[in-house]
C-alpha cells in the first residue's frame, strides 16, 4: 500500500478487442488516482508478456488485480488469481465481453471504473476448468474451434468487430462439417457420440445470448453440456440461422445434459480446443470440471447476475 492509499495492478492487453487500448490505460491512471487510488496500470503489448504480468500481480501488494481486454484475457488474468487471496476487476475491452455482462461489470470503461473505485466487497463466482485450465464462459472442441481459427484470420484482414466475427461464422458453416468420435462419461454414465460440436458452458448470460437453454446447469452447480447430432452442412447452416434469429431453445438438433464432471476421450493424442475465444491444443482426454464459487469478482453493488 502506499501511505494508506488502496493500491489496484491494472493488466490492459493492447492486443485485445478493439482499438484504443492506449487510451484506456491513460484513463484508468488518471480516473483511480483521482479517486484516491494508487493505480498500477501495465499496457502489455505482446501476448507472450502476459503471463509474466500476470504472476508478477499475483504477488504483488495489491488487493485487487484488474483485466483489460476481452474474455480470453479477463481468463488468462483470473488464471493466475484462482488460488490466491487476489480479488478480480474488470475493464470490459473486448468484443463481445460475456464475462463482464455475466457478473455485472459497466460496459462502458468510466462506469467500470467507478465499480473498481467504489466496491469492495468481491463475489463468488463459478468457473470451468479442462485438464487444469480455466475457462469463464465456455470451452468447445469442433466446430466452435475452427470458427476462431477463421475469425482471427478475417480479424487481421478487415479488423476486429462483431460483424467480422459473425462473418467467421458464416464462413465456416457453409463448408461440411468434420465429425468427432466422442467416448465420454458424464457424473461416470458412459456416452459416446459422433458430433460436429461439444460445447460446454458455465455463463448463463452467455448462454442466453446464443438463445440456447442450459441456464438451470449452473444455477445448480453443474456444466452445461451441448453436443450437435450429425447433420448435414445445408442443415447446420439452417441450424445456425435459426440461433442467430430465434435462438435453439428446442432444437432437435442439439443435445443438451448437465454434469458436475465430464471425461471426454477423444481418437488422438492432442485435440484443439476452444476457451472463451483463445485456442490450445490439450492432450486427450479432456477433464471438465466445475469449481463452484471458485473466483472473487468485483462487480456493481445490487447486481442480480453474479452466480447464486
Amino acid at each position: 500500500m502506499d501511505g494508506g492509499r488502496r493500491t489496484i495492478d491494472v493488466i490492459i492487453n493492447a492486443r485485445s478487442g478493439t482499438p484504443g487500448k492506449e487510451a484506456a490505460a491513460r484513463k484508468a491512471s488518471e480516473y483511480l488516482s483521482s479517486r484516491g487510488i494508487t493505480a498500477r496500470v501495465q499496457l502489455i503489448r505482446s501476448p507472450d508478456d502476459l503471463p509474466a504480468a500476470v504472476a508478477r500481480a499475483a504477488t504483488s501488494d495489491a488487493d485487487v488485480v484488474v483485466a483489460g481486454g476481452g474474455d480470453g484475457t479477463i481468463a488468462a488474468v483470473a488464471s493466475g488469481l484462482i488460488d490466491s487471496s487476489k480479488v478480480l476487476g474488470i475493464l470490459p475491452l473486448g468484443t463481445f465481453n460475456y464475462f463482464a455482462q455475466r457478473v455485472g461489470v459497466p460496459l462502458d470503461l468510466e462506469a467500470a471504473l467507478e465499480v473498481l473505485a467504489t466496491e469492495t466487497t468481491p463475489k463468488a463466482v463459478s468457473v470451468g476448468e479442462v485438464n487444469g485450465r480455466l475457462f469463464l464462459n465456455n470451452s468447445s472442441i469442433g466446430l466452435y474451434p475452427a470458427i476462431l481459427k477463421q475469425r482471427e484470420t478475417t480479424y487481421a484482414r478487415f479488423g476486429r468487430s462483431q460483424a467480422m466475427a459473425y462473418l467467421s461464422v458464416a464462413f465456416v458453416m457453409a463448408r461440411p462439417p468434420g465429425f468427432l468420435h466422442l467416448e465420454a462419461t458424464a457424473d461416470g454414465t458412459p456416452i459416446a457420440r459422433r458430433t460436429p460440436l461439444l460445447f460446454v458452458g458455465v455463463n448463463p448470460q452467455q448462454m442466453a445470448a446464443f438463445g440456447i437453454p442450459g441456464d438451470e446447469c449452473v444455477d445448480a452447480g453443474r456444466l452445461a453440456i451441448y453436443m450437435t447430432r450429425p447433420i448435414s452442412a445445408a442443415r447446420m447452416w439452417r441450424l445456425g440461422v435459426r440461433g442467430f434469429f430465434r435462438g435453439l431453445h428446442d432444437a432437435s438438433e442439439l443435445e443438451m445434459m448437465c454434469a458436475h464432471d465430464l471425461l471426454v476421450g477423444v481418437k488422438r493424442k492432442r485435440v484443439r480446443v476452444a476457451m472463451d475465444g483463445e485456442v490450445a491444443r490439450l492432450h486427450s482426454p479432456l477433464r471438465y470440471t466445475l469449481r463452484k464459487d471458485a473466483l472473487r469478482v468485483l462487480a456493481a453493488a445490487g447486481d442480480a447476475t453474479a452466480d447464486r
